[in-house]
């Protein structure tokens, strides 16, 4: 065995202790010849992303070349590399020839996660969906696993924003240490919601901007409503608009609540980062 890449070099001898080893966790068999080699280094590095929950092994064809080819008539490879995930003592897929990173992930993730870690996934996938219900519900079984996780609190956070649970999201946050990470954007973004107890609805402060482009405070709302669904640069834009033509609205308001939306989007964000700069041209 490689100590640096955990690959375990596979001959007749020990085949079956590294089937045997499947049982406990995934197993993906590389079989390959001299010319395979950056194909290997490739998988041994791609083997270290996974952080122990994966054992990467390899079977060289031409010092083991019966075993090789009984193997890849066995399991019908039909090109070098041939790779093998084996998964609970037996083969669960075979790739010929050379794959893509994604390709591996795509067979390895899903044998490699633990129960939460696919829960996990399974919210982010309904979180570009747009189901926010069910992912909140998923999370939520997560959380009875990992009650003391601060960062999935976090994400429940955001998921209870983002389906109206204002009350539920503000008493999650007071429970929270307040140097918890990415506590900071939805503490901002409930700010936000706080703002919006009497406003307009939106048809109604878009129809009011139709008619008179200068009222700021329909505009200013207006950006408010865009925040709270996630719209951030088209609010950006109506504060903008707001410091150009009138910096003493609500006594400096608009840029300010632009500062506030920099903090909920966070300083790597690239909107924030644009939207800064002008911000600061217009101010100098």
């Amino acid at each position: 065995m490689n100590d640096q890449t955990q690959t375990i070099n596979v001959t007749q001898d020990n085949l079956q202790i590294v089937l045997q080893q499947s049982t406990d966790k995934p197993v993906l068999l590389f079989i390959g010849d001299s010319s395979c080699g950056a194909h290997l280094a490739d998988l041994e590095a791609l083997a270290l992303s996974y952080q122990g929950k994966l054992t990467l092994a390899n079977i060289d064809a031409e010092k083991e070349s019966m075993l090789a080819r009984q193997l890849l008539s066995q399991l019908q490879a039909t090109a070098l590399p041939a790779q093998v995930l084996l998964h609970e003592g037996r083969p669960v897929e075979v790739l010929s020839g050379p794959q893509t990173e994604e390709k591996f992930r795509s067979i390895l993730d899903p044998v490699t996660m633990s129960p939460v870690e696919r829960i996990r996934q399974q919210v982010e996938t309904l979180m570009v969906e747009g189901d926010t219900e069910q992912a909140l519900v998923l999370l939520q079984q997560i959380l009875q696993e990992e009650p003391d996780n601060h960062g999935l609190q976090v994400l429940q956070v955001n998921l209870l924003l983002e389906t109206g649970r204002i009350e539920d999201a503000r008493q999650l946050i007071s429970a929270l240490p307040d140097d918890t990470q990415g506590i900071a954007q939805p503490k901002a973004k409930l700010a936000f919601y706080e703002l919006l107890a009497d406003a307009p609805d939106r048809k109604t402060l878009e129809a009011n901007l139709a008619e008179d482009e200068n009222d700021h405070e329909s505009r200013y709302q207006l950006a408010i409503r865009l925040v709270t669904a996630d719209q951030e640069e088209q609010a950006l834009e109506h504060l903008l608009i707001i410091v150009r033509r009138n910096r003493e609205f609500r006594e400096d308001g608009a840029r300010l609540l632009m500062l506030k939306v920099f903090e909920q989007l966070g300083a790597g964000n690239s909107v924030a980062k644009r939207y800064r700069g002008k911000l600061f041209g217009l101010m100098h």
